[in-house]
């Protein structure tokens, strides 16, 4: 195990201690560091890690300003207790999703109108004739979690321009007289914030992050809206359930044969 930790992070770009990091945040968020527990020392993860002291009090400090570890005096390093934060859950359900998102406020940062092209891999309808572009910064409570980057049909924006420039786009889309969604399509990779990210978000540069990509089209096959958007580690969750098919039936078959 420590062998194949050191070769991670010889493998790793970037400074160490955010490699580090990385590592230990995502152990915290795993609960394999149970809150309130303490971390090994200094001279333990160095050791384990193969890095000299000063790179894990770096990667510790990195934890530290995120609140998600408090070193006490003469005592040590204590993974804290989990901040109450809501959790954007992807799911299929329209209506969940609406929930979600709800009383969320953004922030717009740049924008352009009747933009031609969409990105090279919107392959999950057919383009519209023109968009209007917004790059926005999402907050829940206040607190940033997304930056965004959003293409909306520019006749389904200018049907509620203001709306659409103060409020999350999403709902307002089935308040549009006349317009027919049929479907929304998400997908969802794990990344790593740049640094304009990190700076959008408020969390270290090469933090985890996930990045989710939605498309809504409507009844003619034609991209009403689709954004990309890059989401704080610690804030989107994806979560779904499967149906299993009911085999016992088969099985007491195969066994009433076997018997025969």
């Amino acid at each position: 195990m420590r062998l194949a930790i050191r070769e991670m992070l010889s493998e790793a770009s970037g400074p160490l201690y955010l490699s580090i990091s990385n590592l230990l945040r995502t152990e915290i968020a795993a609960g394999k560091i149970p809150p309130g527990s303490k971390l090994p020392t200094i001279d333990q993860y160095a050791a384990d890690f193969g890095v000299a002291r000063v790179t894990v009090r770096q990667a510790l400090g990195v934890l530290a300003e995120e609140g998600l570890v408090v070193s006490i005096q003469g005592r040590g390093t204590f993974a804290a207790a989990p901040q109450a934060r809501k959790t954007l859950l992807l799911k299929s359900n329209w209506q969940e999703l609406l929930a979600i998102i709800e009383g969320n406020k953004p922030r717009l940062l740049r924008f352009q109108n009747n933009v031609r092209d969409l990105p090279a891999n919107a392959e999950d309808g057919r383009p519209a004739g023109a968009y209007r572009y917004m790059q926005r910064v999402h907050s829940c409570d206040g607190e940033p979690y997304c930056v965004i980057e959003i293409f909306l049909h520019q006749k389904v924006y200018e049907a509620a321009a203001d709306e659409f420039d103060r409020q999350m786009v999403i709902p307002l889309l089935h308040t549009i007289e006349g317009l027919r969604l049929k479907r929304i399509q998400q997908t969802f990779q794990v990344g790593m914030a740049d640094l304009a990210t990190a700076s959008f978000i408020r969390v270290k540069p090469n933090a985890p992050v996930g990045i989710v990509r939605r498309v809504v089209t409507d009844r003619e096959g034609r991209i009403v809206y689709l954004g990309c958007g890059h989401y704080r580690g610690d804030y989107v969750a994806f979560q779904t359930a499967i149906d299993l098919p009911d085999t016992a039936g088969g099985r007491k078959r195969s066994a009433k044969r076997a018997k025969r």
